[in-house]
């Protein structure tokens, strides 16, 4: 798995510990958003028993099928195929005002590709507005522009954990949570 034989067991279990208790609620609406094979929504089900509700959503059809076998023990949990900006878009015109509710109690994870989440999924982000959010970030110029987009939707950073799991190399993963400021901004 990339370069460290143990990333995989790292990083689920930074993710584990970067999911802050006080927000997780495992009835909501959960995601894994660039969810590959479902590590990190097993991780999220993991933590709240065999009912957890939570959606991996990944582009790659293949990885979608194999998410969808790792998450099978949970009645909660399913895996969908799809660009994550078109699924947020369709999820943020259907969502009616119990799910708005249920997405809003949330946990996200997201561990986008090097070039970062974006403008437009921290926006459809700050729309649906999670209790908390937890970002596996590989580049921290693109960590950082997303960052600020949290920012401009009322989120901020609570916890932060950098893994060098790429030795002598530059590259680092960050996981940051952020949760929702008590006054946000704009």
């Amino acid at each position: 798995w990339q370069v460290h034989r143990e990333a995989a067991t790292t990083l689920t279990a930074e993710v584990r510990a970067a999911i802050d208790p006080d927000f997780f609620d495992a009835t909501a609406l959960n995601l894994d958003l660039y969810g590959g094979v479902g590590l990190f929504a097993v991780a999220l089900a993991d933590l709240g028993g065999p009912s957890t509700r939570v959606t991996s959503v990944e582009s790659d059809e293949r990885a979608t099928e194999h998410a969808g076998e790792n998450l099978s023990e949970w009645v909660g949990a399913f895996a969908e195929t799809g660009t994550v900006e078109k699924w947020l878009r369709a999820l943020d015109q259907r969502a009616t005002p119990g799910e708005r509710s249920r997405l809003a109690a949330g946990t996200v994870v997201l561990d986008p590709p090097r070039s970062g989440a974006g403008r437009e999924v921290m926006a459809a982000l700050g729309r649906i507005a999670p209790a908390q959010i937890v970002y596996v970030a590989c580049d921290p110029v693109a960590l950082s522009r997303d960052i600020a987009f949290a920012r401009e939707h009322g989120y901020h950073p609570t916890r932060l954990r950098a893994l060098d799991l790429f030795p002598h190399t530059h590259h680092v993963e960050t996981i940051v949570t952020f949760v929702k400021d008590a006054n946000p901004r704009g």
